[in-house]
């Protein structure tokens, strides 16, 4: 069996010197929950990613798909908003699916993406939820542990070098994320 995420997304536009309108690109972060067991992981595991339009608009616009190098996509500075992106789309799926509930989402329409101050209080918000709030053996803890460590090199792109804010010894250094970003 194949296991399926469909998410329906609405690119930004922008108004062309013709007054059409030209869809501006969307930048999305493909999140794996769960591992592979270490017998079925080989190098090239097929990932099919589909994007669709609605039928009004295919004779006008063709959906073009690129994949990036996910240590590009971190030193690029989309990271920031593929995180964004990333972290709205897994709490809508997760509450959706399993009444989880977040006390720091949803993001307020407020939230900046390029103010480090607004990356720095959702980091402490996702510390204090995890550490006060939430079982460290249930998915939740899990899935915020993970995005937990993407919000902290939002917030500390310089990590592990330059000047970062410590974190809760309780939140450990793993995952694949954080370690391959280490």
């Amino acid at each position: 069996p194949h296991h399926l995420s469909s998410s329906i997304f609405y690119p930004g536009m922008q108004l062309a010197e013709s007054k059409d309108v030209i869809l501006q690109p969307l930048s999305l972060l493909v999140w794996f929950s769960g591992a592979v067991p270490c017998h079925l992981a080989h190098p090239n595991i097929p990932i099919e990613i589909s994007v669709s339009l609605k039928d009004e608009y295919k004779s006008f616009t063709v959906p073009v798909c690129m994949s990036c190098d996910w240590e590009m996509i971190c030193k690029d500075s989309l990271f920031d908003s593929s995180c964004l992106v990333m972290i709205r789309h897994a709490f809508q799926s997760c509450s959706a699916d399993n009444n989880m509930s977040f006390s720091f989402l949803p993001l307020p329409p407020t939230f900046d993406h390029m103010d480090s101050d607004n990356w720095a209080e959702l980091l402490d918000n996702i510390q204090s939820w995890l550490i006060e709030s939430v079982d460290p053996s249930t998915p939740e803890w899990a899935w915020g542990w993970e995005v937990f460590w993407y919000v902290f090199i939002a917030t500390n792109p310089d990590f592990p070098g330059g000047k970062w804010s410590f974190w809760d010894p309780s939140i450990f250094l793993e995952g694949q994320f954080i370690e391959e970003w280490v």
